[in-house]
């Protein structure tokens, strides 16, 4: 973490490292190697209360501590990260916020300690992005819901119990869209195999194939609001994604500085050369600049001020800045960095499905630049007072 968050929540970040402690480093390299992450970790996280303590101030009011939990757990693998935010942030989010019968609640208490994990499906065979070209089909059926479809790019498909899925009702308009609750073993649900990725291999990303009936509790919220639900509950997942890509960058950064001062090049130490000194430097700055703004706008909503727009500008910087750093610091390395022997390549990779995942780099731009749109009464006025002085001079 940075001096600018290592403050932040000290008890939170001591219970993500006592659950952490214990695990085996040749284990954790074998979730890498196997390419997926054992159910208990996720479980371990719970009973050191992990979960608990994340929501016990409320979503945004937690906001401090997913940082924390998403700081702790990417420095430790990037893999569990991923999973872990997707299970609290978007799993157990959604349960919490939109939980309406016993059923619902007690699956979230089940999620909170551990007895169920979550994971998210949105992504289609024919695409991700475009969520009103969704094929999935929820029609309603007299002892709840008939659920039709499948999801491509799950992440922890393999460890998780639940799908929380995005489907359109049967009859309903393109962007009429609803949140189901999909059990894993639920008969007619399948799990179709997985996908080889670049990076963040310890966590496993399935596809899922579904044509079973669920009851009516599988119904998440309400009908139609499944777009408005995604869009909320991916602000925290874009925050914990900022989180972990800063961490990330700062691991980087530190170990090529470390490389940079040790490395003789000619009469002395590489980073005595001005070219890879600026590089290092700047990347320290913008660093700073990135980790600086994270903070800013978690202390903002935590007090209960919007943040959409805020959070998907933030991802847009941090991931141009990070994926910029890790490339620079791999190249300080040389041959070296371009090696399994060294860390380098591996965050080099895991970096870049972030401008992918949680809202591609082309949609948050987009989001980012309908704030543009709107009119702007003092800058609009100065631009008229502009205008109407500008007459040649005699």
């Amino acid at each position: 973490m940075s001096p600018l968050t290592a403050a932040i929540e000290p008890d939170h970040r001591a219970r993500v490292r006592a659950a952490i402690a214990g695990i085996d480093p040749d284990r954790r390299r074998g979730w890498t190697a196997d390419g997926h992450l054992p159910r208990d970790v996720l479980t371990t996280l719970a009973a050191h209360g992990v979960f608990r303590d994340r929501w016990a101030p409320g979503a945004t009011g937690g906001l401090p501590r997913l940082v924390a939990m998403a700081e702790e757990l990417s420095e430790f693998d990037s893999g569990l990260a991923l999973a872990a935010m997707g299970h609290s942030e978007v799993f157990i989010g959604a349960l919490r916020w939109l939980a309406a019968d016993d059923a619902q609640r007690t699956l979230l208490d089940d999620a909170l300690d551990g007895r169920a994990i979550g994971c998210f499906g949105a992504t289609e065979p024919q695409g991700g992005s475009d969520l009103a070209g969704l094929r999935s089909t929820a029609t309603p059926h007299p002892r709840g819901w008939r659920l039709v479809g499948r999801k491509r790019y799950v992440s922890n498909l393999g460890g998780a119990t639940h799908l929380l899925a995005v489907a359109r009702v049967a009859g309903s308009g393109a962007r009429d869209l609803a949140l189901f609750l999909v059990p894993l073993d639920a008969p007619g649900v399948r799990i179709e195999g997985f996908f080889g990725t670049a990076g963040l291999r310890s966590c496993d990303v399935g596809e899922v194939g579904m044509d079973t009936l669920l009851g009516p509790e599988a119904l998440l919220g309400a009908p139609g609001m499944g777009l408005a639900y995604a869009s909320r509950l991916l602000q925290f997942e874009r925050l914990s994604i900022c989180a972990q890509l800063l961490t990330a960058g700062r691991r980087a950064l530190g170990l090529a500085a470390a490389y940079a001062r040790r490395r003789v090049i000619g009469d002395g130490p590489l980073l005595e050369k001005q070219a890879v000194r600026h590089r290092l430097a700047l990347a320290h700055a913008r660093l700073g600049v990135a980790a600086s703004a994270l903070r800013d706008t978690v202390t903002r909503a935590t007090a209960g001020e919007g943040f959409a727009h805020e959070v998907a500008a933030l991802k847009l910087v941090v991931c141009d800045t990070v994926e910029r750093v890790t490339d620079d610091c791999l190249q300080v390395f040389g041959a070296r960095g371009y090696t399994t022997n060294f860390p380098l390549e591996g965050w080099w990779r895991d970096v870049r499905l972030a401008r992918i995942g949680g809202g591609a780099d082309e949609v948050l731009t987009e989001l980012v630049a309908s704030r543009l749109t709107r009119a702007d009464a003092r800058f609009d006025g100065e631009l008229d007072r502009l205008l109407d002085a500008d007459v040649p001079h005699p």
